[in-house]
C-alpha cells in the first residue's frame, strides 16, 4: 500500500493576545474574531492548516499546541471566523490558557503526492491531533485508506519535522 506524503510549510507564530485580558470567554471570542478579521496576513486567505499555541516565544520558545484544525473549502480566516455560538474549542483556550500568550501558526501544503480533497485535509488534521493530542481538540478517529506521512517545514516548532 502506498503512503500519502504531504509537505506542509508553517509560518512564524502570529502573536494574538492573552485570553485572560478579557474577563469572559464571550469577550475573548469576540476579540479573537476581530483580531483575525483585521489581520492582513495573506496566509489567512489560503486553505490549509492552523494551530493555536500558548506560551512564550521570547526569551526562548516555550509553546504548547492547544488546537489544530484544517480547512479545504474555506480560507483559514473564514474557518476561524465562521465557528458558531459558544464554541467549545475557543472556550477551552480561554479557560485553560487565559494567562498565557496566544499565537497562531498557519501551515500550507507545499507538496502532496495525492489529489487534495476535503477528506484528505480532514485526515491530515486528524493525524496531527492523534500525534500531538492538543488539549482543546476532541480526539480524532478518522480512518483514511492510506497511511499519511507528514513532513513539516518552515517554522514548524514545536511540531516534529516528521509525523
Amino acid at each position: 500500500m502506498s503512503k500519502i506524503r504531504a509537505k506542509i510549510k508553517w509560518s512564524l507564530p502570529i502573536e494574538i493576545f492573552q485570553p485572560g485580558k478579557y474577563n469572559t470567554d464571550e469577550k475573548f471570542i469576540k476579540h479573537l474574531r476581530k483580531f483575525i478579521s483585521e489581520n492582513d496576513s495573506p496566509l489567512l486567505d489560503e486553505k490549509g492548516f492552523f494551530m493555536f499555541l500558548a506560551g512564550q516565544v521570547v526569551p526562548e520558545e516555550k509553546l504548547s499546541i492547544v488546537l489544530v484544525e484544517g480547512t479545504f473549502e474555506q480560507t483559514i480566516k473564514e474557518k476561524i471566523l465562521k465557528k458558531k455560538g459558544h464554541i467549545r474549542e475557543y472556550r477551552c483556550i480561554y479557560e485553560n490558557h487565559k494567562n498565557e500568550n496566544l499565537y497562531l501558526k498557519i501551515g500550507i501544503i507545499e507538496e502532496l503526492n495525492e489529489k487534495d480533497s476535503e477528506e484528505l485535509y480532514q485526515a491530515i488534521a486528524c493525524k496531527y491531533i492523534q500525534e500531538i493530542n492538543p488539549n482543546c481538540n476532541e480526539p480524532c478517529e478518522i480512518k483514511f485508506e492510506k497511511e499519511i506521512e507528514i513532513q513539516n517545514s518552515g517554522e514548524f516548532s514545536p511540531l516534529k519535522e516528521k509525523i
